[in-house]
């Protein structure tokens, strides 16, 4: 997973480009790496573009980070999910928690749009 800082007028987004698969082997590194994250910043959008499976772990995971990201006044935002990740989302209703761009930089994009007054 890499991870790297960008700032839009003058709020700081964590962009985390996820790997191919999050799964039980690895959800709960995801949710230590959130943490550490949410540590610099609690907006966060979560780059799925290489993302091709996950289950009901990483879905876990990707929902504990979203809600610690709500509870430091922040969110998370998703962005890039294929067909087939999407489907796991829409199955199990958790695509009415997230925002959900097509791209990283449209989702990072709309922190600065939704903070301002």
């Amino acid at each position: 997973m890499a991870f790297r800082l960008e700032t839009q007028n003058g709020i700081t987004i964590g962009i985390a480009e996820l790997d191919e698969r999050l799964d039980a082997e690895n959800s709960k590194a995801l949710q230590k790496a959130c943490g550490d994250w949410q540590q610099q910043t609690p907006f966060l959008v979560f780059d799925c573009t290489k993302l091709d499976f996950i289950d009901s772990s990483g879905l876990g995971a990707i929902v504990s980070c979203l809600r610690r990201s709500l509870e430091k006044n922040g969110d998370l935002k998703l962005a890039g999910l294929n067909a087939k990740v999407s489907m796991v989302f829409e199955l199990t209703k958790a695509k009415k928690l997230f925002s959900i761009f097509s791209n990283a930089s449209d989702a990072a994009a709309s922190f600065a749009v939704s903070r301002q007054p």
